[in-house]
């Protein structure tokens, strides 16, 4: 049997959506089942805001990061309701232009095979489209819903990774000595001079202990939440991985050999879809930097000058904290731009060699 190069194109053209559709299909399955996961999460997130007064530094914090969350929730909802305008209106204008007198050929959304020619008319072409919009529009929908819940979290749980760092910073404050020596080094006391400026007294350890400990605890929970997302989501990470260059791959082919210069449906479905795993890699990216800076603030806490069991402590938590917290796709990979990188250089990859074959 031989087969021709149009039918590899409807191969071509339907590759996108149906992976596209599994691929919603699978994070809409997590969401449901593991609805009391997704509950625990958000109440334990708020928990963890910071109650009352706050300092510049923690108000920066927080405020630069909801606005450049909120810039991404609107801009992607809106790009995947634009993607979806751009696939289900043709049908509809063509319907449009056919109510009008206008001898014009009826239009499909999607390539689907069917028992059936929905192109003749009547209620076979209705329940096709109708059919086609609601896979369209669940699917994005899906989707959306998936991509946000994954960057929120991880957002969030960065943002607490901050304040984390910011408390930590101030947890043994630079007390000035009342008697300035001359070979006095700033920050740093002697035995002596810690206990004549009261900095070593059994009170003021207990204190920083218990400082400590909140801050340790908080540091657990908070690598208990990451362990969570990778948990709910790794599943659908790993497919949306392995999708992902099929997808680049096969909406390029089709911008390029099946689209004309004035026809955005594939190439609107190519940029969307380069955005979406562009966001899920700079979020896990994001994590990773907000937990390896737990390190960094315990070692400027100013340790050297609490006491020896508060160092013991600190040291403790500093060597815990060297293990970076990060998301994986079941553990095959850890979502990061690096990640990003390798999934772009295979998407072109697969390109140049299935327009080599095509040609």
């Amino acid at each position: 049997m031989v087969v021709r190069s149009t039918e590899y194109v409807e191969i071509f053209l339907s590759m996108p959506c149906l992976c596209n559709l599994l691929l919603a299909i699978f994070k809409s399955y997590k969401m449901v089942v593991y609805r009391p996961v997704f509950n625990n999460l958000v109440w334990e997130l708020r928990s963890m805001w910071p109650q009352g007064t706050v300092t510049e530094e923690e108000d920066l914090i927080v405020s630069r990061a909801l606005r450049s969350l909120n810039m991404v929730v609107k801009g992607y909802y809106w790009c995947n309701i634009l993607l979806v305008l751009i696939f289900l209106s043709p049908s509809f204008v063509a319907l449009g232009y056919r109510a009008a007198g206008h001898d014009t050929p009826l239009i499909l959304p999607y390539w689907y095979w069917y028992p059936f020619d929905p192109y003749e008319g009547g209620a076979g072409y209705a329940l096709a489209l109708a059919f086609e919009d609601f896979h369209g529009c669940s699917a994005i929908g899906f989707m959306v819903m998936g991509d946000l819940l994954f960057c929120i979290f991880l957002s969030h749980i960065s943002i607490q990774f901050d304040l984390l760092a910011v408390c930590i910073k101030k947890l043994i404050p630079k007390v000035e000595p009342k008697h300035r020596l001359s070979n006095f080094v700033p920050g740093a006391f002697t035995t002596e001079q810690m206990r004549s400026e009261n900095c070593d007294t059994p009170e003021w350890e207990k204190n920083h202990l218990k400082e400590l400990a909140a801050i340790i605890e908080r540091h657990r929970a908070l690598i208990r939440l990451s362990g969570d997302v990778e948990e709910m989501f790794s599943g659908a990470l790993l497919l949306n991985f392995l999708n992902s260059s099929m997808i680049f791959c096969f909406c390029g082919f089709c911008s390029v050999i099946v689209e004309k210069w004035n026809e955005f449906s594939y190439k609107s479905f190519l940029v969307t879809a380069l955005a979406q795993t562009y966001l899920l890699c700079a979020y896990g990216q994001k994590i990773i930097d907000s937990s390896k800076g737990i390190t960094d603030a315990l070692y400027s806490c100013l340790w050297y000058n609490a006491s020896k069991k508060v160092k013991s402590s600190v040291l403790i938590a500093m060597h815990r904290s060297q293990k970076e917290i990060h998301v994986t796709t079941y553990g095959f990979s850890v979502i990061n731009m690096a990640s990003y990188a390798t999934i772009l250089k295979t998407a072109w990859s697969y390109l140049s060699l299935l327009l080599n074959v095509y040609k």
